[in-house]
């Protein structure tokens, strides 16, 4: 499928290379990519102590090959989804040696962030990555972890001091920056802060981000870094594990979109965080669509209605929310949801909700790891085919894009501007509107069901000619403004419909 007319569209999005603010970032979407693991070697690949494994295999927890350069060799596969942003995984110098649970390919295992990862490149490689990105109009993420640092010593049994803090290569070796040791009860908001993550065989060391050298020198690596590298925002690891005080002045210092990990569904630690930064990952709205979409499971559309509304109502900011269905710390979608109707509607929400979509490398080749590590496979045994899912994508961040150019609007809202709105429900639908597009999303799943659902109040005149988005079918609003959804030919589909226009081609290869 060509998709050339439609990401003109996409790729018109192009802000400013500096300093990314948090509007630009509202309307586009990321891919998110496991650096190790997305691409193969490139011909400039480093050399390493440790050599790369002939198979790449999950359960090994060792590096595949991946590099900076490598994902520049397969930009073109990302920006042929209308992806115009990509979020990597930390770029800092990694404990490197063999522990319990193997190597740190995944990049998480930070020990000194003034050094980049030689395992996957040089400083040119990551500044080539960050240039041909913006070459072509996209983004650069990039993973921050600042909560902790690892270490292999049994913290029970240990004592921090300065000479074991040197010994594992960390940057800083002073004890008084580091919290004393407890391990986290994830319960108790306190000791989420200040406690160390991990476990007795790999602690994660909570870095004391209250002592005013550590707040110092943060806040002046952080400003020579993204001015480096260019990099266009950051992606916060672990950032309820620090207390919130400490992001404002990081993140205005960074002076770029700030977005952080806020695992969980509590609503009032979730307010905590995204006061203080620009926005969160919506893992409360997560959980609501797992609830919602996964079969077999709750089949429970209510959970997804109260998510979203409680986010609504407590949240300040929902349109710079990361909607997401898989990532490196959950299962793939494939593994939890054995139907393929009910993986495509839960793909299509985290497009048409508020928020910026992101799409976890793989997902799009339907991958199926359960969890860590098996949900972090290689990306090139799949060939980087042009699957169905692929092509969908792509068809949702082209109407995306079209829906915000100047005269694509809603009573004078365009797609980025508008609130998501539940206009109604019931236990096995759900109807958002969200400026000039509205959607119908059902758990019913792929067999065929004499059901249907209605929209009485649809908020487009009688008479008005709607498209939908993947069928490309037309659709003639009723009396009472109102449509059916019918079930009874194609099963659980999800039906996306926008106002017709001449100017939205659409490739209908990709049929529901």
């Amino acid at each position: 499928m060509v998709l050339s007319s439609l990401l003109v569209l996409a790729s018109g999005l192009v802000g400013s290379v500096e300093a990314a603010t948090r509007d630009e970032w509202v309307g586009r979407s990321i891919y998110q990519i496991l650096t190790d693991r997305f691409a193969p070697p490139s011909d400039t690949a480093p050399a390493l102590t440790t050599p790369l494994a002939e198979v790449c295999d999950v359960d090994a927890q060792t590096w595949c090959g991946g590099t900076w350069r490598s994902i520049i060799d397969k930009l073109d596969y990302i920006q042929d989804m209308g992806m115009t942003a990509i979020w990597i995984s930390p770029v800092q110098q990694n404990y490197d040696g063999l522990t319990e649970y193997n190597f740190a390919y995944h990049g998480y295992w930070v020990t000194d962030q003034r050094y980049l990862n030689p395992r996957f490149g040089s400083a040119e490689d990551l500044m080539d990555l960050s240039d041909a990105l913006h070459d072509r109009g996209m983004f650069l993420m990039v993973d921050i972890v600042v909560n902790n640092v690892p270490s292999t010593d049994d913290p029970e049994t240990s004592v921090i001091t300065g000479e074991t803090l040197a010994a594992h290569n960390l940057w800083f070796t002073d004890p008084a920056m580091y919290h004393p040791y407890c391990a986290v009860d994830y319960n108790n908001a306190t000791s989420a802060e200040y406690c160390w993550l991990g476990d007795r065989k790999l602690a994660l060391i909570d870095v004391n981000t209250e002592h005013p050298t550590v707040v110092t020198q943060f806040e002046i690596w952080i400003k020579d870094f993204v001015n480096t590298y260019k990099i266009d925002g950051l992606r916060i690891d672990a950032a309820k594990h620090v207390p919130e005080g400490f992001w404002p002045p990081f993140c205005e210092s960074a002076g770029v979109f700030c977005i952080g990990e806020v695992f969980g569904e509590d609503l009032p630690t979730a307010l905590r965080y995204a006061n203080n930064m620009d926005a969160i990952m919506n893992y409360p709205v997560y959980f609501g669509m797992m609830d919602a979409f996964q079969l077999p499971g709750p089949a429970n559309i209510s959970s997804l209605v109260e998510a979203m509304t409680g986010v609504n109502n407590t949240l300040p900011d929902t349109h710079a929310l990361g909607t997401f269905m898989e990532n490196h710390d959950l299962p793939r979608f494939a593994n939890t949801t054995v139907d393929p109707q009910s993986i495509f509607t839960a793909l299509a929400f985290t497009f048409v909700t508020d928020g910026i979509p992101i799409v976890y490398y793989g997902q799009e080749q339907g991958f199926h790891g359960i969890a860590d590590p098996s949900n972090r496979e290689p990306l090139w045994p799949s060939n980087y085919e042009n699957t169905t899912t692929v092509q969908r994508i792509g068809v949702l961040n082209s109407v995306r894009a079209w829906m915000n150019e100047t005269g694509a609007n809603w009573r004078g809202q365009t797609f980025n501007a508008a609130s998501a709105t539940i206009l109604s429900s019931d236990d096995k639908a759900l109807a958002i509107r969200k400026g000039p597009m509205l959607s119908i999303l059902t758990n019913r799943g792929s067999p065929p069901v004499n059901e249907s659902f209605a929209i009485y109040d649809s908020g487009w005149d009688k008479d008005t000619v709607l498209i939908d988005i993947f069928s490309c079918e037309e659709f003639i609003v009723g009396s009472g403004n109102s449509f059916v959804v019918n079930y009874g030919v194609r099963g659980g589909r999800p039906v996306v419909r926008s106002l017709f226009s001449p100017r939205l081609v659409l490739p209908c290869s990709t049929r529901g």
